[in-house]
């Protein structure tokens, strides 16, 4: 009898030669994290400047009830109403805040397939939601087909369906005029979740979170600890219709959001132009990585727009591939819990310094003999 994890599988086994109980922080130096995507390069020098110079009394002060001063800053930048906004810390605490509200046992949740893990292990094994994969092809390069996917919610019946744009682990993009497609095609009653965690590497994509004033249906969640480099910090927020921001109000606890995060995601959010030129170093840097990696026998990239990259390998299975890089120091990810579909043949890379890059294409290179 197989017992229901308590948790989904995530990255971030570079922990376990750092150590969880942090006696030993410069263990930091001898490894590549490259299997979670934090950012490679640190926040903006104005958050590091105010924090820096204000550390002992953000540390020890208690932070604003509900981050109105940050709520304002996120309305502020696309027009909405704080009423459209809701704190968290991170999206995963939004996660759990939200579907227990508008997700029932039995319901039906429509995800891609494959897609970021924690989604389906919340559905299936806390919520007891029937989840429908909309199948994203490898010979499309797991490129979304928002036709394919209105027709599998309307097939299915399902009440939500719930995107991450771009996609992990595939670092593929709906852009605005397919986004718009996918929502013309579904119906009236299914909501729609959108994670856009990826989004602000991507110059050409803007946000969905404007569109939460014309459509109730959507739903769109942001985390701030990849594009804004805050992964430490735990800060994230929903853009929704303003009525269900209301329901969700009387369960978000008081301070969902610290002061160190609060006053750094404001600090960030007026940097946005610095943080637009690391994102365009990162795909240069990403570009760089993924002629590495191809020219690497039996280990083949696909086209991504983040700071991450998928590879299928051929020639060594992926658990084996990722462990014999794990003892050169370099941690990446194994994809197979994220689908069963992947098997033993994906692995994912975040994007690293030039130096940690070189690093990884060694390990690889050497791993995949």
């Amino acid at each position: 009898m197989t017992s229901t994890p308590q948790h989904a599988f995530h990255g971030g086994a570079s922990f376990d030669a750092i150590g969880s109980d942090f006696a030993d922080l410069a263990r930091r130096h001898s490894i590549v994290d490259a299997d979670v995507l934090d950012a490679w390069y640190d926040p903006a020098p104005g958050v590091l400047e105010t924090l820096r110079e204000n550390l002992p009394w953000l540390v020890k002060t208690s932070p604003p009830t509900h981050g109105d001063g940050l709520r304002a800053a996120i309305a502020q930048r696309h027009g909405l109403s704080t009423q459209n906004v809701i704190l968290g810390g991170g999206t995963s605490a939004l996660m759990y805040l939200t579907f227990p509200r508008i997700v029932r046992p039995g319901d039906t949740v429509a995800i891609l397939d494959p897609m970021y893990g924690e989604y389906r292990h919340l559905f299936e094994h806390v919520l007891g939601a029937r989840v429908v994969g909309c199948e994203l092809a490898e010979a499309r390069g797991f490129r979304p087909d928002p036709a394919a996917i209105a027709a599998k919610v309307r097939e299915s019946g399902a009440s939500l369906l719930v995107l991450v744009n771009p996609n992990s682990p595939t670092g593929v993009v709906l852009d605005s005029a397919e986004l718009r497609q996918l929502l013309a095609g579904l119906p009236a009653t299914t909501r729609v979740w959108i994670d856009e965690t990826y989004i602000d590497f991507v110059p050409f994509v803007p946000t969905a979170e404007p569109f939460v004033v014309s459509d109730a249906r959507l739903i769109i969640a942001k985390s701030m600890s990849k594009f804004f480099a805050l992964s430490g910090l735990r800060v994230g927020y929903l853009c929704a219709d303003a009525k269900l921001i209301a329901e969700l109000e009387p369960w978000n606890p008081p301070w969902s959001a610290g002061l160190l995060a609060q006053c750094a995601a404001v600090r960030a959010l007026q940097e946005y132009e610095w943080y637009r030129e690391r994102a365009a170093e990162t795909q240069a840097v990403r570009d760089e990585v993924a002629a590495a990696i191809d020219a690497i026998p039996g280990l083949r990239t696909f086209p991504s727009v983040t700071n991450f990259l998928l590879f299928a390998t051929e020639r060594v299975p992926a658990a084996e591939l990722v462990q014999r890089c794990r003892d050169q120091g370099v941690f990446v990810r194994d994809c197979g819990s994220l689908s069963p579909r992947f098997g033993a043949r994906f692995v994912r890379t975040a994007i690293k310094t030039r130096e940690q890059n070189q690093r990884i294409v060694s390990a690889l290179a050497a791993a995949s003999r």
